[in-house]
């Protein structure tokens, strides 16, 4: 009986990762070859080809496949893997600078765009960091209260997180289309084709095995590391939880901070393939280009409110596609210097999530990734700290309304809510890290 394509395809894949766990790196050649003529449009195959070629010590034919394997990959709109095996080409052979231009970010672009058509970093918009509305003084705000005048709803700027960012335990590499959803897709996406090439040619390919530790919590961060295979393990210092970041996925995004450090531990899971981006090609790669700044602004702010929506018990009762829809009640806002997110004795409107600038808290200065308002979001009490911002800041408001309306419809939730108030809201603090 003839073989449908399919399961031609499917008995060679198994004849390559057999002949790859046995290091029958012939066999494994001469399956992936008659993997290419049945699929000469899938990128894994030239890619696959390139990485044996190289074991097997054919340098040509390794630079050859890489070469095709950085064309399928731009055409099917695989950026990051595409300027890794632009990368890996580079390594064998120094003088194929040419190769970088070859990753165009259209096809990426095209994607992006129509899987997130409201993102921020849409064209045409302006720049969120600069144009975010401000939060202004309710005049009438009882005595007793912290309240800021409330936006129409066509004033809102959301946050559109992914599902994949709000759950503990990725699933297997995503489509494209899924892909598209992810944090770092933009960074690759969106950027101009010649700046694309300067952040090709100033990031380094990392290539790490099972169990190395790629960073430690308290040192300084100097870089953003973009997943392009593999996956990584999160340990939050002092949270029990560890979250597992796949393909498309990033970490290391404290670099983005003025003086930022390191606030986990990420340990590799498998093998991993990665781009490591230091804060200065980042720098170089925006300057000049105030829309791209909105690129890294929704990277951070998405893993802010994401790390947040994560750990704090107060989203436990909803699934990754309810908390998606309760991130996107969260609003962007601006706060000019010397405004009261919180006043001691005062209830406050909302929670708040700082992702640009600082406030003093009881003197205490707090950086981007604060929360503030968590008490009095529970138990509806007086605030019993007084937060007041130091520096211009951009962050995430959720107005207290808004999450009582969404829970509204979340019956078990809004039990689970009550609980926590009882148990914990007396004790909760005003703020957290």
């Amino acid at each position: 009986m003839k073989r449908s394509k399919r399961e031609r395809v499917a008995e060679l894949r198994e004849e390559f990762n057999g002949a790859r766990r046995r290091g029958k790196w012939k066999d494994a050649r001469k399956a992936l070859l008659l993997l290419r003529r049945l699929e000469p449009d899938e990128p894994r195959w030239p890619h696959q080809l390139g990485e044996v070629e190289r074991r097997l010590g054919d340098v040509e034919a390794a630079a050859q496949a890489f070469e095709a394997a950085v064309d399928r990959y731009v055409a099917e709109g695989f950026v990051a893997r595409a300027v890794a095996m632009a990368k890996t080409l580079l390594l064998l052979d120094p003088s194929r600078e040419d190769v970088l231009a070859r990753v165009d970010p259209s096809a990426a672009r095209a994607r992006h765009r129509a899987a997130r058509p409201g993102a921020i970093s849409a064209p045409g918009r302006a720049s969120v960091v600069h144009a975010a509305p401000p939060l202004e003084p309710d005049a009438d705000a009882d005595d007793d209260e912290v309240r800021f005048v409330d936006l129409d709803e066509g004033a809102v700027i959301e946050l559109d997180l992914s599902e994949l960012e709000l759950i503990e335990e990725a699933p297997a590499p995503p489509a494209i289309d899924r892909l598209a959803m992810m944090p770092s897709f933009p960074l690759f996406s969106e950027l101009p084709a010649d700046r694309l090439r300067r952040l090709a040619e100033g990031a380094d390919l990392v290539e790490l095995g099972d169990g190395t530790q790629v960073i430690v919590a308290g040192e300084p961060a100097d870089a953003l590391y973009c997943i392009v295979s593999g996956a990584v393990r999160v340990r939050v210092p002092g949270i029990d939880r560890r979250k597992r970041l796949d393909e498309g996925d990033v970490f290391g995004e404290s670099c983005l901070l003025d003086a930022g450090t390191r606030q986990a531990d990420v340990f590799v899971e498998g093998d991993l393939v990665a781009l490591r981006v230091a804060r200065p090609v980042l720098d170089a790669v925006v300057e000049g280009l105030p829309e791209l700044d909105d690129v890294l602004f929704e990277l951070l702010a998405r893993r802010v409110l994401g790390n947040f929506m994560w750990t704090s018990p107060l989203f436990a009762p909803f699934s990754p596609a309810d908390r998606r829809e309760l991130a996107k009640r969260f609003e962007i806002r601006r706060a000019r210097r010397g405004v009261s997110l919180l006043v001691e004795g005062k209830r406050s409107d909302g929670l708040y999530a700082l992702v640009q600038g600082r406030v003093d808290v009881d003197g205490v200065a707090r950086g981007p990734g604060t929360i503030l308002g968590v008490r009095s979001l529970l138990s509806r009490g007086a605030a019993e700290v007084t937060a007041t911002t130091s520096a211009e800041c951009v962050l995430l408001r959720l107005p207290a309304a808004k999450l009582n309306a969404f829970v509204a419809h979340f019956p078990p939730a809004l039990a689970h809510l009550s609980q926590l108030a009882e148990t914990e809201g007396a004790h909760a603090g005003d703020t957290l890290s």
